[in-house]
């Protein structure tokens, strides 16, 4: 699908100075089309120190400032109306990739550029809000982000683009807007987190609860309201090390976020040995992004928190049988990396 050679240059942008699971996936993508011979780069977008993060200096990747415009090379964007001007004035040869790691980021960083029908189609709630800052904007600011809006429908179904895609929950957002050109383009949690046995200590564990409070809080509070006798810790403000022992000492992570994409809390913390419960937004709805059975996903809009909590209760009660439930998610976590591998061969032509 991709036409490379042996003088192609890959390019894929990525955000200075930040540290997360999608930016972890742009390293990786880097690191294993070098290690395959492509002569891939970072190219690093912000006003951070354009330098390779601490945490991914084991992967094998090279950086450049700038990328050349050739018919040979291959541009690679993240969630790609942040930089879609720039496409459409500027690239006017080489090769383009969209990798949509993420939805509901693409219509948080782009959110002044992008057509109110779009926005309206994806959240209509959230539009009104948009309108209103549009408005500020041209009264205040005299910045009118009313004019030379992009669309699913004009720029991004380009037949020069091609769109790849990380999940279930993107790939049906994308082609229920028309983008046909999808290409699967998924990822793999950190080895950190698979290569030591987690389910051994069943006995060792404590009834721990685990949260991400950067996402789903307002309604995570809600059920820890609701069980202010149990142990919920948040995870924030520790190392990756200090992660994992934590998760290899709890029975259960629960997630209530927006999921704009196949996260990878859940996974880390299922491969560490705690049970997961989660919602029904974004990725979390689909059993191929998330893949444990219904009884664990609840929907925040009609499901009671008192049922949520009676859940949590449960599992902390029976987490030496409730966990095997999660057999065939962990299975499925370990052929990620195999699978990413073959879609890059493919996708790649290697």
């Amino acid at each position: 699908m991709l036409k490379l050679n042996k003088n192609s240059k890959v390019y894929i942008y990525c955000p200075a100075g930040v540290v997360t699971g999608g930016i972890e996936l742009l390293h990786q993508l880097a690191d294993l089309l070098n290690k395959k011979g492509v002569d891939a780069y970072i190219v690093y977008l912000g006003r951070e120190a354009h330098e390779i993060p601490s945490e991914y200096k084991s992967y094998q990747v090279k950086t450049a400032e700038h990328i050349i415009d050739e018919a040979d090379n291959l541009i690679v964007y993240y969630e790609a109306g942040m930089i879609i001007s720039e496409i459409h004035s500027t690239i006017k040869k080489a090769q383009i990739l969209f990798w949509w790691l993420s939805i509901d980021n693409y219509f948080k960083g782009s959110k002044h550029i992008i057509s109110l029908t779009d926005h309206f189609q994806f959240d209509k709630l959230n539009t009104l809000k948009i309108i209103a800052s549009r408005v500020n904007n041209l009264i205040m600011k005299r910045r009118n982000y009313f004019k030379n809006n992009i669309s699913f429908t004009h720029q991004l179904s380009d037949k020069r683009i091609i769109h790849a895609y990380q999940s279930e929950y993107a790939r049906v957002f994308l082609d229920n807007r028309g983008i046909k050109t999808l290409v699967p383009l998924k990822d793999y949690i950190n080895i950190d987190h698979t290569n030591i046995s987690s389910m051994d200590n069943k006995k060792d564990r404590e009834d721990i609860i685990l949260y991400n409070p950067k996402k789903g809080l307002q309604f995570t509070k809600k059920i820890i309201a609701q069980t202010p006798d149990l142990n919920w810790i948040p995870i924030e403000n520790m190392t990756r090390l200090e992660v994992v022992k934590l998760m290899k000492k709890s029975k259960l992570y629960v997630d209530f976020g927006n999921h704009p994409g196949k996260d990878r809390l859940p996974r880390e913390c299922a491969m560490n040995g705690c049970c997961i419960v989660t919602g029904k937004r974004g990725a979390a709805y689909y059993f191929e992004d998330i893949a444990i059975d219904a009884e664990y996903k609840f929907d925040e809009k009609t499901d009671r928190i008192e049922d949520i909590a009676l859940k949590i209760r449960s599992i902390l009660s029976n987490y030496s049988t409730e966990i095997d439930k999660f057999n065939d998610y962990r299975s499925k976590i370990l052929t990620e990396k195999n699978e990413f591998e073959k879609q890059v061969y493919t996708l790649f032509s290697l």
